[in-house]
Order: structure tokens, then C-alpha cells, then sequence
């Protein structure tokens, strides 16, 4: 297969390496110009959007559990973005200024691979605190009355470092014996950087067991909260249209919020994490002596290779949106905050000089 004259391109390795030959050449340049465009923009957005999502949360009070973790999430989703527009960057640059090899270009290959293979630990905790979120929001809505006494703030940061710590472990021991490589093309005389070493069975057996189990229970409290704000909305009007308290009222309004903002945030993270989930769970069933995936059905493998890093920075920008539109405190300190800076007039220096009445 001829790739349109790349005597250094990176683009066609990658179509190489994801499986994408013949027809499916297309699916290679979508691939390439998320890279090049669309996941630059969403890195940069998402490192701007969650640093003010964590100055916002830290303003609310970390003694809270729900802005505590959601503090955490930011934080996480916020290195993720880091992540995410290093890679980006490098990629751009070695298909653009730096496509003919030399010195710097294997410097930005292995900047490439390190912000790439540096993912997994942002992302870790970014899973395990959206699965601490909805089970203590979950628990909180079965059984409201002990979930303070027992689920406080300590122990669900307790919590969420004991299993990041886990993940951390498993991460470590996979990337341990990684080793970066140098091959060279004898007709381009283009040299690649290559990772080799990395144990990808273990990897894969984390992803496919620790994983998977956490996302299983998102999905279940989910559903669970779901039924929760169908009922909670059924009892709001019942209590409307009764003569009820105001500040019952206003306080039942605030749980619903509450519901609706850990609803679309499980959600979200549902429908942008289940990609890579899916693509570990494939490749270990290729790997598997048992079961094989014929060279036309890779474009099923493809699909996901090319989209779920681009889903998993469309994760991170959206949060801000769910927060303005249903947490009532999150939205006003925004809004006092982007008031008081608004408001903050520059302050002018008189250059003239002033005359004397003497």
C-alpha cells in the first residue's frame, strides 16, 4: 500500500499500526486531522475549563464531600488536558515542520509517547472519582440517613486514594520494563521512536477487570438515580401544590440538582470511556488463540482507535456546562467571580507633569 509520498509521515505508521489498509485509508485521514485540529483545541480548552471548574470548587469548600471530589475530578480531568495537548502538539509539529527526521524530531516522537503513555494515571483517577461520585450520590438517595455518618468527606477521598494508589501500582509494573526504540526506514531514512517492553497483558487485565467492575457500577447507580429523580419529581409536585414550607421546597429543589448534575456527569463519562473499554476487550480477544478478527471486520476496531481519545477530551470540557446549568451554588460563585473581574478597572498613571502654584 502506497501512502501519498510520507517519507516521514507519522500518519502512515499509525494507519499501519490501527489496521486500516485499502478503502479504510479515509478513516486514517479522519484520524489525522482530529489530531491535528480538533484534539489540539480540546486540550488547550480543557486545561483553561477546569482550572477555573477547581478555583470554583475550592471557593464552595472542600469540606463537602460532592465539591470535594468534584474538585478532585477537575484537578484529574485538568492533567488529562495537559496530557492530551502535549501529545497533540508533538503530532502536529512532526507532520508539519519537522517531517523530514533528524535530532529533533526523534526528541518530539519521544515527547509524543511519553505524554501518550503518562494517560493512564490522569485518567485513573478521573474513573475512580466519577465512580466514588455516583455511589455516595446513589447511597445518599436509598439510604439518606446514614450515608453522612458513615460516607464523610475523609473517608471518600480515603477512598478514591486507596484505588487511584491500586491503579497507580498496576500502571507502574506495566510501564516498568518499557523501553523507547529507534527504527530507521532504509528507503526515507526516516527514523520512528517505538515503545517495546511494556507488559500489555497486564494492562489489559486491569482494564478488563478493575475497570470494567467500576464501570458497571456507574452504570447501575446510575440507572438507580435515574428512578431516584423520576420519584423525587413526582414528590416536588406533590409538595407544590400542597401547602408545604419553603425552605423544604427549596431544599428538595437542591437534591434534584444535585441528581441531575451526577446524572449527566456519570453519563457523559459512560458514553466517552466506553470506547476504550471496548478496544482493550477486543484486542484481548484477538490475542486469544480461540478467536480471530478477519482484516475486514478491523474497521470495527478502527472506529475506536480513532474517536475515543477525541471522547475522552470532549469529557473533559463538557463538565463546566453541566455545573452552570444545574448547580445553583457553582453557578453564582461564576458569576460573581467573572463580575468582580469585570469590574476591576485598570488604573490609569498621570504622565503629565503638574504645575506648581508657587
Amino acid at each position: 500500500m502506497i501512502l501519498h509520498n510520507t517519507s516521514s509521515s507519522l500518519l502512515a505508521w499509525e494507519v499501519q499500526e490501527t489496521g486500516i489498509m485499502g478503502g479504510d485509508l479515509v478513516m486514517g485521514f479522519i484520524g489525522f486531522l482530529l489530531k491535528l485540529c480538533v484534539n489540539p483545541f480540546l486540550g488547550f480548552s480543557g486545561i483553561f475549563i477546569n482550572i477555573i471548574n477547581a478555583a470554583i470548587f475550592y471557593k464552595m469548600g472542600l469540606t463537602e464531600g460532592i465539591a470535594q471530589n468534584f474538585f478532585i475530578l477537575s484537578i484529574s480531568d485538568g492533567i488529562l488536558g495537559v496530557s492530551s495537548l502535549v501529545f497533540s502538539i508533538s503530532y502536529v509539529l512532526l507532520n508539519t515542520l519537522y517531517t523530514n527526521g533528524g535530532p529533533i524530531a526523534e526528541l518530539l516522537q519521544t515527547v509524543h509517547w511519553i505524554a501518550m503513555s503518562s494517560w493512564p494515571f490522569s485518567h485513573t483517577i478521573s474513573f475512580i472519582t466519577t465512580t466514588v461520585i455516583a455511589v455516595v450520590r446513589c447511597c445518599c438517595e436509598t439510604m439518606p440517613l446514614r450515608v453522612k455518618e458513615i460516607l464523610t468527606a475523609r473517608r471518600q477521598l480515603c477512598a478514591i486514594a486507596v484505588f487511584s494508589l491500586i491503579g497507580y501500582i498496576v500502571v507502574i509494573y506495566s510501564f516498568a520494563p518499557t523501553k523507547l526504540g529507534r527504527i530507521t526506514n532504509p528507503i526515507t531514512n526516516f527514523t520512528k521512536t517505538t515503545v517495546r517492553g511494556e507488559r500489555q497483558h497486564i494492562i489489559a487485565l486491569f482494564t478488563s477487570t478493575f475497570l470494567n467492575f467500576a464501570f458497571v457500577i456507574v452504570v447501575a447507580c446510575t440507572i438507580i438515580l435515574i428512578f431516584s429523580l423520576k420519584k423525587s419529581s413526582e414528590f416536588r409536585e406533590k409538595v407544590s401544590s400542597a401547602s408545604g414550607s419553603v425552605e423544604k421546597r427549596r431544599e428538595k429543589s437542591r437534591e434534584i440538582r444535585t441528581v441531575q448534575t451526577v446524572i449527566l456527569v456519570a453519563t457523559i463519562f459512560l458514553v466517552c470511556d466506553l470506547p476504550p473499554l471496548v478496544l482493550s476487550a477486543a484486542r484481548m480477544a484477538m490475542e486469544s488463540s480461540s478467536f480471530h478478527i478477519a482484516d475486514n471486520k478491523m474497521k470495527f476496531l478502527t472506529f475506536f482507535i480513532l474517536y475515543m481519545k477525541t471522547g475522552m477530551m470532549l469529557k473533559i470540557n463538557a463538565n463546566i456546562f453541566i455545573y452552570l446549568s444545574f448547580n445553583s451554588r457553582y453557578r453564582n460563585i461564576f458569576k460573581k467571580t467573572v463580575r468582580n473581574s469585570s469590574d476591576r478597572k485598570p488604573v490609569t498613571i498621570n504622565t503629565q507633569p503638574q504645575r506648581s502654584n508657587a
